[in-house]
């Protein structure tokens, strides 16, 4: 099909910016967005709430001392951290 005139072109590609603009707001606000297949699609775009992703670590250690078991946990709970806000 060919393009009739620039105005269709011209609304597809401001409406395909806004449409970009908002998935990655919602993506920002913790949304996931199913990408349809094709255009007919839009119209029942997938979204549902995810939420941040947490990872609780838990050291389990009897022989070590309580103290430094705290601390390999706290350790290891920032570093999991660090991984998910790379993500």
């Amino acid at each position: 099909m060919t393009k009739q005139d620039g105005s269709a072109e011209g609304a597809i590609r401001t409406a395909a910016v806004a449409l970009a603009d908002a998935i990655a707001k919602g993506r920002e606000a913790g949304l996931a967005v199913a990408w349809p297949a094709n255009p007919e699609g839009l119209r029942r775009i997938a979204i549902s709430e995810t939420g941040p992703a947490k990872v609780t670590l838990t050291v389990q250690a009897p022989d070590l001392d309580p103290g430094l078991a705290a601390k390999a946990g706290a350790a290891a709970q920032k570093a999991a951290d660090r991984v998910i806000e790379k993500a």
